[in-house]
């Protein structure tokens, strides 16, 4: 006889449970300097701990003069599906390890000052992801996709510039930077619909 699939307030409270206990042995964020400092955060850590290794840019919206990278470590949730098996089955959230390159002043304790929620990735691209695969925020995602493709446009005009006016070549581009700038017009007009429709 199988077991009944557990409720929704049986997998809050387990998903509660378990960011407590992690709360435990992870006190607050903090910067790692070694892969011993790291080994020994794991090692407190329950051994199913998912962990997200973020290789883009963190940034603070107001940097100070000359700043430093450094690896900061902060609890980032995971969806994490019951039955491996069934993609259509009941998944929770559960804590997970995230270390994430951040830019700091150096003066600032990354460690002590470090807040995941307030710092998106500094790359276009890598934010767009974020917002859209992970965050749910379809009209930020959306418009830094918008972004992107009007980027790419510019990039076109500055390579356009190297060839001769007549060329088909320069045309063939004219073309493609017309197309570019009117979807990433048409993506920043649907971003608020779309965010809309997602709730």
């Amino acid at each position: 006889m199988t077991e009944p699939e557990p409720t929704q307030e049986q997998l809050t409270a387990q998903t509660e449970a378990e960011i407590a206990r992690f709360k435990e042995a992870l006190p607050a964020s903090r910067e790692i300097s070694t892969t011993g400092e790291l080994a020994a955060l794991a090692a407190a850590l329950p051994a199913d701990t998912p962990l997200f290794v973020e290789e883009h840019v963190r940034v603070d919206q107001v940097l100070h003069p000359d700043p430093v990278e450094v690896v900061v470590a902060h609890i980032a949730g995971a969806m994490v599906r019951l039955d491996p098996d069934q993609p259509d089955g009941v998944s929770r959230m559960m804590p997970g390890l995230g270390l994430a390159t951040v830019r700091v002043d150096r003066s600032q304790d990354a460690g002590a000052e470090f807040d995941r929620g307030d710092m998106e990735p500094m790359d276009l691209l890598a934010r767009a992801e974020l917002r859209l695969v992970t965050d749910g925020n379809v009209e930020g995602g959306i418009t830094d996709v918008a972004d992107v493709i009007a980027m790419v446009a510019r990039l076109l005009e500055e390579g356009a510039g190297f060839l001769d006016s007549e060329h088909d070549a320069y045309a063939t581009l004219q073309v493609e930077m017309s197309r570019l700038r009117h979807a990433a017009e048409r993506l920043r007009k649907v971003a608020p619909i779309a965010q809309k429709a997602s709730e």
